[in-house]
């Protein structure tokens, strides 16, 4: 029987060399990876290194009791002493206010009644804007009315019993002051009937109705009127004041005696 010989070309030389030494480098780098794999230590193992690095760390170290009071002492001081400096001191004033005058006797037995006929109403320490607030009141407050200064009054609050300036639009008062002149009393037109607004503020309107119908303007308490006649729920009246024709809400006006009906000016 004949036997096969196996012949290797120069290229399958060359790649026989290629595998041997891929194998050889395989080989190489595994056994490498086992070693530094066997090298490491686990986290926390106390040999040489690593008590060496761990050393230096104060915690370890026992404290002793007398140097440790020192330290904490000069920390003490610093934050006792720290406490007042966060006290408010009085804002010091380079304008002081003078203070809110006393009623005179005179002023005492003349004053009048008055009531605050709106809410949020300021009373200040005196007849201007500029002056400090005392206080806040609502609507029916009862005041005691002592003089005109102005556009204010000077009242007291008589449940809180504080004295100081109001301004006057706000205030309804039950009688005139001294030194105070009574509305004139208008000039009658033929075919009209005195009036007054008995409301703090009435609105003027250019037609008898509330519906889309912007004020021309506004009546006060007290103001005279002429009413010419009724329509409807409204007058049809003259503002003495200002002359203004225009129609009010008749249930917020006083009549000196009975007012007839009519026919809306057109």
């Amino acid at each position: 029987m004949k036997r096969r010989t196996v012949r290797i070309t120069p290229l399958g030389y060359i790649v026989l060399t290629i595998i041997i030494l891929v194998m050889v480098v395989s080989i190489y780098f595994i056994v490498w990876s086992m070693r530094n794999a066997g090298s490491e230590q686990p986290e926390g193992n106390l040999n040489s290194n690593s008590v060496q690095t761990t050393t230096p760390t104060p915690s370890l170290a026992p404290v002793n009791a007398a140097t440790a009071a020192p330290t904490t002492a000069p920390t003490t001081p610093p934050t006792t002493t720290s406490a007042p400096t966060t006290t408010v001191t009085p804002k010091q004033d380079d304008t002081p206010e003078p203070a809110v005058k006393t009623p005179t006797s005179a002023q005492v037995a003349a004053a009048v009644d008055g009531t605050l006929n709106a809410s949020g109403v300021v009373l200040r320490a005196g007849p201007a804007q500029t002056y400090s607030i005392l206080g806040k009141f609502s609507s029916g407050t009862q005041l005691k009315v002592y003089e005109v200064s102005g556009d204010y009054f000077y009242v007291r609050v008589v449940k809180e019993n504080l004295v100081g300036y109001i301004a006057s639009k706000f205030v309804d008062k039950a009688g005139l002051l001294p030194g105070e002149n009574a509305t004139p009393t208008p000039k009658a037109i033929a075919g009209t009937i005195p009036g007054t607004v008995s409301a703090s503020k009435l609105a003027l309107r250019s037609v008898p109705t509330t519906e889309d119908n912007t004020p021309v303007g506004e009546a006060v308490k007290g103001d005279a009127v002429l009413i010419f006649f009724k329509t409807g729920d409204f007058y049809y009246i003259q503002v003495v004041a200002t002359n203004l024709k225009c129609y009010a809400a008749a249930k917020y006006i006083t009549a000196s005696t009975a007012v007839p009906t009519g026919t809306p000016v057109p």
